[in-house]
């Protein structure tokens, strides 16, 4: 036996001007269905440019003899291991813990990260070199302009920002910029192909 408290039914807004007008900046149903249209459309081509550039690298990389040395890759996957470790963390769940529920120990996490820690590395390297070969340069400004995207995305004053990121984090800062410009030099020099 039991007692019924309560029935509950989901009643949805009907879709019209007004329902539009609550609920984002414009009056009209057609206006907000055009937005929507809109930033989906952009959605789908940012990801395909990121797909496209993607492709590009990884078949440069693929073509790239490169021997990375033990070392530099066992602290690549040590990297990724704290990384691991933190979002475990930030989720609730100590490393240690998850190791215990899961059986794996630090050498087995460390083993599974091994293979994307070496395609990290070898794009990483390629595209470095392509930064050199291009004489791929980044402008003071560019770096200025990073910093204050940064400064906006954790809603910091830009100068503030300007004080915290030191010479070693901006020298770090201009060649993930290269790296960026070299990204698209191949994903020029791949369209002309």
């Amino acid at each position: 036996a039991c007692k019924l408290l309560e029935i509950q039914r989901k009643d949805l807004p009907e879709l019209n001007d007004e329902f539009a007008s609550e609920i984002s900046q414009f009056e009209t149903l057609d206006e907000y269905k055009a937005d929507l249209k809109k930033q989906l459309e952009e959605a789908k081509a940012k990801a395909a440019a990121a797909q496209n550039e993607n492709n590009v690298v990884e078949k440069v990389v693929e073509n790239a003899e490169i021997e990375l040395p033990a070392p530099m890759v066992d602290m690549q996957c040590e990297q990724m291991l704290d990384d691991y470790a933190r979002r475990m963390q930030s989720q609730g769940l100590p490393l240690e813990q998850y190791m215990q529920y899961t059986g794996m120990t630090v050498e087995k996490l460390k083993e599974q990260f091994r293979p994307q820690a070496e395609r990290n590395l070898k794009t990483r390297l390629v595209l470095e070199e392509i930064v050199k070969a291009e004489n791929i340069a980044v402008s003071e400004e560019a770096i200025d302009a990073e910093i204050e995207k940064m400064a906006a995305a954790y809603k910091i004053e830009p100068a503030k920002m300007k004080e915290y990121v030191g010479a070693e984090q901006r020298e770090e800062l201009a060649m993930d910029l290269k790296i960026q410009e070299a990204v698209d030099f191949l994903v020029a020099e791949a369209k002309l192909q």
